[in-house]
C-alpha cells in the first residue's frame, strides 16, 4: 500500500502556481506595424526646361524588417518652355529600403510608353528609372517623395497609403 504525505500538498501548490509566472513571463515576439500595402500619390518634377506631373498607384509584394518589394503604375505628362506637350503611362518594379523606419531609400526601374508626343515620339517604348528618398511611417497614411527619375526628372511628391 502507497502511503500519502499530506505535508507536500501545499508545496506542491505553490509550486503550481509559481511556475505559472514562468509560463506566462516570456516576452512576447512583437509583430510589428509593417508599411501600408497600397498607396496613391502626385508627383511634380522639373529639369529647368520642361516639367511634369504624374499620378501613381503603388502595391507593396513583399516587407521584412529591413526591405520591401513594390511595382507601380503611373500615367502623366510633360510640357516644355517651348510649348511641346506629350503624355506617358509607366510601370517600374522596385525596392524600399528600411520598411520598419520612417526614412527610406527607393529605387525602381520599368518600361515607359509615350502616348501623344509633339516631337513625333509618340508610341515609343521607353525606359524609366527612379532613385529617390521617401518619408513614410510604417501603419501611418502620409507619405512624402523626393529624388531623381526619368521622365520626372527632380521630383517632389506627397501621397496617401492605406
Amino acid at each position: 500500500m502507497i502511503k500519502r504525505n499530506r505535508n507536500n500538498f501545499p508545496l506542491i501548490i505553490v509550486f503550481f502556481f509559481c511556475s505559472i509566472n514562468f509560463v506566462f513571463g516570456q516576452q512576447e515576439t512583437p509583430q510589428g506595424v509593417s508599411l501600408n500595402k497600397n498607396a496613391i500619390y502626385a508627383n511634380v518634377g522639373t529639369a529647368g526646361l520642361y516639367f511634369t506631373a504624374t499620378g501613381y498607384y503603388e502595391r507593396m509584394i513583399t516587407q521584412s524588417r529591413k526591405i520591401a518589394t513594390f511595382a507601380k503604375i503611373g500615367i502623366g505628362g510633360y510640357g516644355t518652355i517651348d510649348e511641346d506637350s506629350g503624355e506617358y503611362i509607366l510601370a517600374q518594379y522596385g525596392l524600399l529600403t528600411g520598411a520598419k523606419k520612417k526614412h527610406h531609400l527607393e529605387i525602381g526601374a520599368g518600361p515607359a510608353y509615350s502616348i501623344n508626343d509633339d516631337d513625333g515620339v509618340e508610341g515609343e517604348l521607353l525606359f524609366t528609372a527612379t532613385v529617390g528618398w521617401r518619408i513614410q511611417k510604417p501603419g501611418k497614411n502620409f507619405m512624402f517623395r523626393m529624388g531623381a527619375s526619368f521622365p520626372e526628372a527632380l521630383y517632389v511628391g506627397l501621397g496617401y497609403s492605406f
